[in-house]
């Protein structure tokens, strides 16, 4: 694999209230190589949204560079909206975004604006819809009749048609139930698998992260504090709650009942791996 994304020495400063400078971000270095699935974690304010609105130049840096395939996007800032071409981001609460008539005119937008049209256009719709799961009898439906979870994939598939081959998102699954959940990790596995893209994504859920990540990102306070697989981030548990984060709730359940067996494993992140671990354990396989 190659390095996709490349962030150099990448720092913001902005003004406050009082015009005193403060960095939003400071000195971040890392890549990330094409095809990974990257998360993002970090306490509220510790510059997630900053960070990943640097990747498709919504942001310039204050110091730094930003590479994607090897150039810096801010060497011709006359060509920055290619791009976001080429970088995707799907902000949080995309539903609020939308705003055509029809369930296919927003999803159209970005191809549109890209200069696709006729059936070309009309293709590369129905080519993304397959791939998210929406129906075509939905097209020509208001997105404001969907429902919230229906609308959030409408939205993101709106971004996907661009066919980005970095997609980013910010908390792509707050507020949404289980179901809605899955739906939408379901969506971007798909998206990654289906286009072989890179996928950057920022969320508060461990869970989530653990089963869909590669490897994880985790910002304090501004600054890098991690980049390493899932499994070696999780497994300093105790670095984590000192920087206000948490390993996933399936550890902590093992950690419990660690306290009544010591050669209980710890060192476990996602509810299927832990239930072929117990279930190991309850037949009388080795728990170690």
């Amino acid at each position: 694999m190659s390095s996709i994304i490349e962030v150099k020495n990448l720092s913001y400063s902005y003004n406050g209230d009082a015009q005193i400078v403060k960095d939003a971000i400071h000195d971040i270095s890392f890549s990330v190589e094409s095809g990974e699935i990257i998360g993002i974690i970090g306490h509220t304010g510790s510059g997630k949204s900053t960070l990943i609105q640097h990747l498709n130049g919504l942001l310039k840096p204050s110091s730094g560079e930003i590479i994607v395939n090897g150039k810096n996007i801010w060497d011709d800032p006359k060509k920055i909206r290619d791009v976001r071409f080429k970088v995707g981001l799907v902000f949080q609460y995309p539903e609020y975004q939308l705003f055509e008539e029809t369930v296919f005119a927003d999803i159209a937008f970005g191809p549109k604006n890209m200069g696709l049209s006729g059936d070309e256009l009309k293709a590369r719709v129905e080519k993304i819809c397959d791939v998210v799961g929406i129906k075509q009898e939905y097209f020509q439906k208001s997105p404001f009749d969907l429902s919230g979870g229906e609308k959030r994939r409408v939205a993101i598939a709106g971004v996907m048609a661009m066919e980005p081959g970095v997609l980013i998102l910010d908390e792509p699954i707050a507020g949404l139930d289980p179901k809605g959940r899955r739906e939408i990790i379901d969506m971007v596995r798909r998206y990654r698998e289906q286009f072989k893209a890179t996928v950057i994504m920022v969320s508060h859920n461990m869970e989530d992260m653990a089963v869909l990540a590669d490897r994880l990102i985790v910002l304090n306070g501004g600054k890098l504090e991690m980049f390493d697989t899932v499994y070696n981030v999780f497994s300093r548990d105790e670095k984590l709650r000192e920087i206000g984060l948490s390993v996933p709730i399936v550890t902590k359940v093992l950690a419990l009942l660690k306290q009544k067996n010591k050669d209980i494993r710890t060192d476990i992140f996602t509810v299927d791996e832990a239930v072929k671990y117990l279930c190991s354990i309850a037949a009388g396989g080795n728990n170690a």
